[in-house]
């Protein structure tokens, strides 16, 4: 059995105002389960885990790409079966932006987003592990750039 390969895209946007980070956060759709994640996707055939990662951060959010300061491998891959039994190897990403922008919504996937204060962020900020320990680690990575 192949294993489906996935993305996970936490994105931190510059605040202008307050100088500091801020998460966004993606809501899916009621058919989906309403719950909070960071952005996901599948990897398309012939496709790089980076790339796919921009494409989807591009796709659900509407993020061009000149807009885009850093994309940084977080080295974490988690192993999981989603929804439809299928196995899934998902590699995590921390895309950095020097902007916060009105969110391009699809209603396929997602109903709301919202930009999150780094510490107001908790295990209850998301729905599954894998979402909650990759934004751990991309918050240690954001407060060493943010220095």
């Amino acid at each position: 059995m192949s294993m489906k390969k996935k993305v996970q895209v936490v994105i931190a946007g510059l605040d202008k105002s307050s100088g500091t980070y801020k998460i966004l956060l993606l809501m899916t759709n009621e058919k989906r389960g309403s719950f909070w994640q960071n952005v996901t996707g599948s990897v398309e055939k012939n496709e790089s885990e980076e790339a796919a990662a921009l494409r989807e951060v591009m796709e659900e959010t509407g993020l061009k790409l000149e807009d885009v300061v850093d994309l940084i491998d977080l080295k974490l891959i988690h192993h999981f079966t989603d929804s439809r039994d299928k196995k899934c190897q998902e590699y995590s990403f921390l895309l950095i932006t020097d902007k916060q922008w009105k969110i391009k919504i699809d209603p396929h996937e997602h109903q709301e987003s919202h930009w999150c204060e780094i510490d107001k962020l908790s295990i209850h900020s998301v729905k599954y592990d894998t979402n909650w320990e990759t934004l751990q680690k991309a918050i240690k990575l954001i407060k060493r750039y943010v220095v």
